[in-house]
């Protein structure tokens, strides 16, 4: 990309995540509201930036995130419209949903996808790459005083994101364990494996976080063991106070048949 073309994308970036924050609902007083982030991290593979509607899609069958959702997405198909997912977007939209929500009672959903490393989460744009780390996303967390947060990261070696979030207020849902990675990430997918397992096949009306990733681990271990890959043992760790708290929204939905 010309310098010319990376000066004027990076111009446009405050206006984009200006117009994704003024299409936020306002919170209900008395409601517990859902905010989410999607973040697709990869620009040069589409499958992380179907991925990332695809799971906003999911979630919002299960969770009521209609117009409470900001996108931060790497690919030359959306630049002209979509934040991109740099560290300073991702900044900026957990301080804008952290404005609009109920701190004590809303819940934010962060949900990652991209190619991991050992470090973090890749952020790959024009000019370079870098990670999303889990001190990244704790520090968000911290700075703003969200409270209540679900975190779900698609990526290799995603498991490094469990033990830095984990507390009673907080569901960290991953790929893969810290030591491996996991797959589906080939440029003809629409999603990744756990996309696939956790998402479209198990994330249906009427099934909370933990039985649709109990339902993903037993497709994606079934999977990987067709393939003869090594297990990329997905982790999830369930805060029991945030578990409690969403569990009338689940049953809600069930209800509704949403």
């Amino acid at each position: 990309m010309r310098s010319s073309e990376l000066a004027r994308l990076e111009q446009r970036q405050p206006a984009l995540l200006q117009a994704e924050a003024a299409a936020l609902a306002p919170h209900r007083k008395g409601e517990t509201d859902i905010y989410a982030i999607g973040i697709a991290g990869w620009a040069t593979l589409d499958v992380f930036a179907k991925e990332v509607d695809g799971g906003l899609t999911a979630i919002g069958r299960v969770l009521p995130i209609k117009n409470r959702m900001i996108r931060l997405i790497n690919h030359p198909a959306t630049a002209a419209y979509v934040p991109l997912a740099t560290l300073r977007n991702f900044q900026a939209a957990v301080h804008v949903v952290g404005n609009a929500m109920d701190k004590e009672n809303d819940v934010l959903v962060l949900f990652v996808t991209s190619h991991g490393d050992r470090k973090g989460v890749a952020l790959q744009l024009p000019n370079q790459v870098i990670d999303l780390t889990p001190q990244d996303v704790a520090a968000a967390f911290a700075r703003e005083g969200i409270k209540n947060r679900v975190v779900i990261v698609s990526a290799c070696f995603s498991g490094i994101f469990v033990p830095p979030l984990q507390n009673a207020n907080t569901i960290v849902l991953t790929a893969a364990d810290a030591t491996h990675t996991s797959f589906g990430c080939a440029p003809e997918r629409d999603w990744t494996y756990f996309g696939d397992a956790f998402f479209r096949q198990a994330l249906q009306p009427g099934t909370d976080f933990q039985s649709a990733f109990r339902h993903a681990r037993i497709l994606i271990e079934g999977w990987e063991l067709m393939d003869h890959a090594t297990p990329s043992n997905p982790q999830g760790f369930f805060g029991p106070a945030l578990v409690a708290r969403l569990a009338s929204l689940f049953r809600s939905a069930r209800a509704a048949g949403r």
